[in-house]
């Protein structure tokens, strides 16, 4: 049964049968999951596990944390959401993207598997299917320590089947409020119920939050870390030290320039500290500064200057506005713009726009995206409201690549071009921002 509806000839190809899946579904559960995990005997179970939840700098923390694992010796796998170019980007050993032939040979057991799965569970989604297969392929490749991302939520996410040792919940923000809640309150709730008995739990920035953190984990027996209280981060990202269980981690750095990300690094070095026991100092350096994420401030091309930020909720705006600040952008100054239509599109806007003297509203292919006129709609209602800006221009154009196109012509060689607001839009500007276009394409 296809997820589309309707019975169909089931897809030739895995990328295709996972492109057929519903991503998330509608009959939310771990029991699907569970089942599958059972019936492939537990691949889970054979892997040291760091959860990653929350809200921004997820996918961040995790790779700095399996660098790190990495470094230290262990062979370290990890799981991300979303990729960019490939479905294969999600599943890291040591740093490194598994092949779309092993990760396609892992989701083809799943997919067998899954049509074993008692029928009242309801149609497996693409997000199960992934998850399951990342462990598969993990466990294929040998993996000892894995740092495994949340995709949304906690409580009913389909990671959520791990007995973690060690789990980082990042930011609260408000996002998918119609799924985990209204409230930072209630996000808070469903990502700290993946905390299990025991566990040592790493928060990052909880402005207000921390009684709630405490509580949490007083219900489970577990151990709460804080961020400004346990753990201590301190620096700018050429060089920044991170303090915690009487140890100081000193001359780090990472190859960004935006500074939330020396509090993602910092995160990673207390779980894998936690999760080890103890760490070598000229390991941890080593792995920091050698790890690149892509979609955080990547630098695209030059003449004109080419960056793009996957931020895609109004805290992600706010750190990449802040970013930002710190970073020399020539001018004409043009932004290419796409974001999903569920998200808060009044606010990140608002802080987006003033960015940039022209727009160019475009489209993500993901079903979610506001069209680039609804775009363009939405932020000529955003300019009414603020003060007016001289000389703003808003175009549309809905294919990305004609977008940035005309984004970089109207830059000129001497200016730069923003792209920002869905990591949809970043993946579908995969083959530019990895170096289609001119430029160095490195990331920062």
């Amino acid at each position: 049964m296809s997820a589309r509806g309707g019975r169909e000839r089931p897809p030739d190809d895995w990328q295709e049968y996972l492109h057929s899946l519903a991503v998330f579904g509608m009959r939310p559960g771990l029991a699907r999951v569970a089942g599958l995990l059972s019936r492939l005997g537990h691949p889970e179970r054979t892997l040291r596990a760091i959860h990653v939840v929350g809200t921004n700098g997820k996918s961040s923390t995790t790779r700095y944390a399996a660098a790190i694992l990495s470094a230290s010796g262990l062979r370290s796998g990890a799981y991300l959401s979303p990729h960019i170019s490939g479905f294969n980007e999600r599943v890291l050993v040591d740093g490194r993207p598994v092949t779309a032939a092993a990760l396609g040979a892992a989701v083809e057991l799943v997919r067998a598997e899954s049509l074993r799965l008692p029928p009242e569970l309801g149609p497996v989604t693409q997000f199960e299917v992934l998850t399951v297969a990342a462990f598969v392929a993990l466990r294929s490749a040998g993996v000892e320590a894995a740092v495994i991302e949340a995709g949304l939520g906690g409580r009913l996410d389909a990671t959520n089947v791990l007995a973690a040792p060690v789990v980082v919940l990042t930011t609260i923000g408000l996002e998918h409020t119609d799924v985990l809640g209204d409230t930072r309150e209630l996000i808070f709730a469903e990502k700290a119920a993946v905390i299990g008995r025991g566990a040592t739990v790493v928060f990052g920035p909880l402005d207000g939050l921390e009684a709630a953190a405490e509580e949490a984990c007083a219900r489970v027996g577990a151990h709460a870390c804080l961020l400004g209280r346990d753990i201590l981060v301190a620096g700018e990202p050429a060089r920044f030290s991170v303090a915690l269980a009487g140890e100081r981690f000193a001359d780090l750095s990472v190859p960004s320039p935006a500074r939330y990300q020396t509090v993602n690094a910092g995160l990673a070095v207390a779980a894998c500290r936690m999760l080890l026991g103890g760490l070598d100092g000229r390991a941890v350096r080593r792995a920091l500064a050698a790890t690149a994420v892509p979609g955080r401030l990547q630098i695209a091309a030059h003449e004109p200057l080419l960056l793009a930020d996957g931020a895609h909720n109004p805290d992600g705006v706010a750190a990449l506005v802040e970013a930002l600040a710190g970073l020399e952008r020539p001018a004409p100054r043009v932004g290419v713009f796409a974001i999903m239509a569920d998200k808060a599109v009044e606010t990140m806007l608002a802080a987006l726009v003033p960015l940039v003297g022209t727009v160019v509203a475009t489209q993500a292919s993901e079903a979610r995206s506001l069209t680039a006129s609804q775009l363009a709609q939405r932020i000529g209602q955003v300019d009414r409201g603020a003060p007016p800006t001289p000389g703003r221009t808003v175009l549309t154009e809905p294919d990305p690549h004609v977008a940035v196109a005309l984004a970089q012509r109207l830059a000129g060689r001497r200016g730069s071009v923003l792209v920002a607001g869905s990591l949809y839009l970043l993946s579908d500007l995969a083959d530019l921002l990895e170096g289609g276009g001119a430029g160095s394409g490195r990331v920062y």
